[in-house]
């Protein structure tokens, strides 16, 4: 069998299986001889829309060359084995079992709370909360039953809090591939939502659907038009011929568990439940989403009657609450609100000229490629001035792309996902990125004493790349589709 035909990840599992049973860096004591499924997720490249998606925003999104594998091996015990392992520099597995009795309470399964509790309560293995979280969520929403565990092995080429969807990676991919193992015939829509609701009650994370329904459906060497309301795809996006989209990580990380984040996303929902109040009391019917309103509209009814911050406690008392199920108001945090209500309805407009701009960028047309650039930097300036959400270091590698411009081939970038630091996006010609991007990364270097990494190249979703079965015959290890 020829792995090196498959991705990266898929070949290097292929290798590690077939290292003799002496070599302790291979696989040959984590599994037996049976039959392993498995599965591979992209990363993605939040290419416009971030943040917004959890405000009903149309977003676009890309995915990269590198990603994971889940694979997984049934067990005669009631226990999940699960393994990480890093592809690249040399590094240790980390390991944790989860007995699947912690996911029940008496003849129940237990709640949300109680196994992100589980999942949390110790600092060293709070990382398999994202595929643990992800089986609880698929036995607690689709009445799945489990008379056995599973021996798993998470296979990573790609760092996680970096801005790229590695989280939904892994929740895609340990669904996806107990998906194909338990024949449950699950479609993309459900796989995605399922790996959401891990994120938000087992990680803790409040995350919009945008990255879920990215990795598992987008395809290789497009762009995915996804509309979040609550999250179906509008259809794909052609990257024009000549031109792609990079990643630069800043090597800052970032985490969309964290305040910055969460403080935004509560701003938004304040803003939203502001504005439905004044709308109320003109007779107008409340929105669902934010961005069901125009820009014209909010600057010209409501911006100016929005505060500019808002302690919590201030706000539960003159409007209850703010209708998110993922966050909590705490009464003595002061929240940004005009700001982060101002940001999602202008970029669900920004990611609208964005798609239009590629379309109408035929034959490489130059000005409407700066024209979809201009929207990124838009995207990104807001991203800092009206979310917080930048660092100086993320803001010197757009800086550095902007500086060079349409004349040197490149058009737009701006920050990924929704946490301060993380990887930039890049659009620019080819023969640009690939002369300009290791320039950009020297600068940064010499600025900042850490070479970043680059996330290049595209591959295949997790519905497009399907599963993969690997069994043991005469000649050893071999894999077909499944």
């Amino acid at each position: 069998m020829l792995f090196e035909q498959m991705p990266f990840e898929v070949a290097e599992f292929g290798l590690l299986l077939r290292k003799p049973n002496n070599d302790p860096t291979g696989l040959a004591g984590y599994f037996n001889s049976g039959e392993i499924w498995v599965t591979r997720v992209p990363a993605r490249l939040d290419v416009m829309g971030g943040i917004a998606d959890y405000s009903g925003a149309n977003v676009c999104e890309a995915v990269l060359g590198r990603g994971m594998l889940i694979a997984l091996q049934p067990r005669t015990d009631r226990t999940l084995r699960i393994r990480t392992m890093q592809i690249g520099k040399r590094s240790l597995p980390v390991e944790t079992r989860v007995p699947l009795d912690y996911f029940t309470s008496g003849d129940t399964l237990a709640g949300y709370n109680d196994i992100r509790e589980i999942c949390h309560i110790n600092p060293l293995v709070s990382w398999a909360a994202y595929i643990a979280g992800s089986i609880f969520t698929l036995l607690k929403e689709e009445s799945v039953e489990l008379p056995y565990g599973f021996s798993l092995l998470l296979l990573s080429a790609v760092p996680m809090n970096v801005g790229i969807g590695s989280s939904a990676a892994v929740e895609i991919g340990a669904l996806s591939c107990l998906n194909a193992y338990m024949k449950l015939n699950l479609d993309a829509a459900r796989i995605a939502r399922l790996g959401q609701m891990a994120e938000n009650h087992v990680v803790g994370a409040p995350c919009g659907i945008m990255d879920q329904i990215a990795v598992t459906s987008g395809r290789q060497q497009r762009l995915t038009h996804i509309l979040c309301r609550p999250g179906s795809i509008v259809g794909e996006v052609t990257i024009p011929a000549g031109t792609g989209f990079i990643g630069i990580n800043s090597m800052v990380r970032h985490s969309v568990a964290a305040n910055p984040y969460s403080d935004v996303r509560i701003g938004a929902f304040m803003g939203k439940r502001i504005i439905n109040s004044i709308r109320s009391s003109k007779g107008l019917e409340p929105v669902d989403y934010l961005t069901e309103i125009s820009v014209e509209e909010l600057t010209s009814r409501y911006l100016k009657l929005l505060p500019e911050t808002m302690v919590g406690s201030a706000f539960s008392a003159e409007y209850k609450t703010h209708d998110d199920p993922v966050t909590r108001i705490q009464p003595d945090a002061s929240y940004r609100v005009r700001g982060p209500t101002r940001h999602p309805v202008e970029e669900n407009e920004r990611v609208l000229r964005f798609i239009e701009a590629l379309g109408d960028a035929k034959n490489g047309d130059e000005a409407s490629l700066a024209v979809a650039g201009e929207a990124m930097y838009g995207a990104h300036e807001s991203y800092r001035n009206n979310c917080n959400l930048s660092v100086e270091e993320v803001d010197f590698l757009v800086n550095a792309v902007r500086h060079r411009g349409p004349k040197k081939g490149l058009y737009g970038a701006k920050i990924t996902g929704g946490g301060t630091g993380g990887t930039v996006a890049v659009f620019g010609k080819l023969a640009a990125l690939k002369e300009h991007i290791p320039q950009i990364a020297v600068e940064y270097s010499r600025r900042t004493g850490v070479t970043p990494d680059i996330f290049e190249g595209s591959s295949p979703g997790a519905i497009e790349f399907g599963a993969q079965r690997f069994f043991f015959g005469a000649a050893g290890w071999n894999r077909v589709a499944v």
